[in-house]
């Protein structure tokens, strides 16, 4: 009996072992001369995987390479946003919540007065997943927990650190879907869809009663005029 319960330990351990709560952080050296702008990340330049082979709406899993830049380590919360719009209203007790109900144009100029701008898909992907191409900013599978907790009823933007990416950026796969500078297209896009809506990234997806993660590559699309509970937003910053 000792011996099964030996060997049974064996094999559940390694699953333990992978399981961590702290994701892995990559080393970053911020350049000389450089000073990162409060509650902002330092994205290095250089190459990363975007997209999937399996995903045909997306790069399909290619290597780019990108500038450097800054982003927030967090999305832009309901009490920043009102600081900057007088108009927009929303309880205190849910100050550092995600910023909510705000269309692509509202996100643009607030990103504009920080002197900033709403994140391409390159700059937002690349935060999340990293260089290695994983599929989660976490790395490792886990099943969302279907307690109660999704996109569509958002949680603080600072909350669950063990699922940050591996540039340290909160909130990529799991809370709000987020609005991207860039407009959705596709290859193959059918003439009528063009220009129509602007991409969102990083939300998680609902069918009935089950809430599962958006991989760090998935793509999803939103008429710009839209402002849902589920629909936030961060800024990015090129660096010149």
């Amino acid at each position: 009996m000792k011996g099964k319960a030996w060997a049974l330990f064996l094999l559940i351990f390694p699953i333990l072992a992978c399981d961590s709560k702290k994701v892995e952080q990559i080393n970053v050296e911020v350049p000389q001369g450089v000073i990162v702008p409060e509650g902002m990340i330092y994205i290095p330049a250089g190459e990363f995987t975007m997209g999937h082979k399996d995903e045909p709406r997306t790069l399909l899993g290619v290597k780019i390479k990108s500038s450097a830049y800054f982003i927030d380590r967090y999305e832009v919360s309901r009490a920043q946003y009102g600081a900057f719009n007088k108009q927009y209203i929303f309880d205190e007790k849910f100050g550092d919540f995600p910023a909510a109900y705000v269309t692509w144009d509202e996100a643009k100029a607030y990103c504009q007065a920080q002197g900033s701008q709403l994140p391409t898909e390159a700059q937002w992907e690349k935060s999340a997943r990293g260089t290695d191409g994983r599929k989660w900013p976490w790395r490792i599978y886990v099943q969302h927990p279907n307690n109660g907790f999704s996109g569509f009823i958002p949680e603080k933007v600072a909350k669950r650190s063990e699922w940050i990416s591996p540039y340290g950026v909160y909130g990529m796969g799991h809370n709000v879907w987020e609005w991207m500078r860039d407009t959705y297209t596709y290859k193959g896009q059918a003439e009528a869809e063009k220009n129509l809506f602007k991409t969102i990234r990083g939300g998680v997806t609902q069918t009935h009663i089950t809430i599962k993660f958006s991989p760090t590559f998935a793509r999803n699309w939103m008429d710009p005029k839209a402002s849902f509970n589920f629909i936030g937003f961060r800024c990015a910053r090129q660096i010149n």
